[in-house]
């Protein structure tokens, strides 16, 4: 999200152009988030991390100050909260909160005010915050699409590589297999001419030399056996 400053900005230009807010100060404080994001940092975009401000905080940056004696309706929240009030009837508890209201010379109307202001005070707050929320998401979406868009673009760069190389394999593959073909020829052509070189009486004599093209043919190579 947007920095707290921006946001209170926004937040209290748009309550003083409704009118609905009295003018506030600027608030006294302001809490830095220690929350960082989790993604990498690297693109165009704010990174994540504001941190929303507490009510009472919100409540004082609208300049909503505390009611005459006190008697805001926090502290009603706070009476009605008290162990000696809170597990009674309703009734109950409504006769004993306007008794006490009535003792310390509190009128009805001035905490309802005060409730009034608050309520909308949030409210005005929550809609600032969800259009924040709403601009950040749209950006990280767009950002999303990008990352996606160049994710793709690399996906096919090394798909395309990929079938490059399997292309050139096998390539490869199909010039030894001619290869392979043309030498069994040249190899039989060998085989044959050694064969015709060889006299019957030749082949008796210790220094056979038909033997290496037998040995070679014992191996299983159809190249090498002898057709005749």
């Amino acid at each position: 999200m947007q920095n707290k400053w921006y946001q209170l900005a926004s937040w209290r230009s748009q309550d003083d152009t409704n009118g609905s807010l009295a003018p506030a100060t600027p608030p006294e404080s302001s809490h830095e988030s220690n929350r960082t994001s989790a993604c990498p940092v690297g693109n165009d975009f704010p990174a994540s991390g504001g941190e929303l401000m507490a009510f009472e905080e919100v409540y004082r940056s609208a300049g909503i100050k505390s009611p005459r004696l006190g008697y805001s309706i926090s502290k009603v929240i706070e009476m009605l909260h008290s162990e000696h009030i809170r597990n009674l009837p309703t009734e109950t508890k409504r006769a004993s909160l306007l008794m006490a209201l009535e003792a310390a010379g509190v009128q009805v109307d001035e905490v309802l005010q005060d409730a009034t202001l608050r309520q909308r005070a949030i409210n005005s707050y929550e809609a600032i915050q969800r259009k924040h929320l709403d601009e950040y998401e749209a950006r990280k979406a767009q950002d999303n699409c990008t990352i996606q868009a160049e994710m793709e673009r690399v996906a096919a760069e090394y798909a395309a590589r990929i079938s490059c190389n399997l292309d050139e394999v096998a390539r490869e593959k199909d010039g030894f297999r001619k290869w392979q073909v043309r030498k069994q020829h040249e190899a039989q052509s060998i085989a044959d001419a050694v064969a015709l070189c060889v006299t019957p009486s030749n082949a008796k004599t210790a220094a056979d030399p038909m033997s290496a093209f037998r040995e070679l043919a014992a191996t299983g190579d159809p190249a090498y056996v002898h057709r005749g």
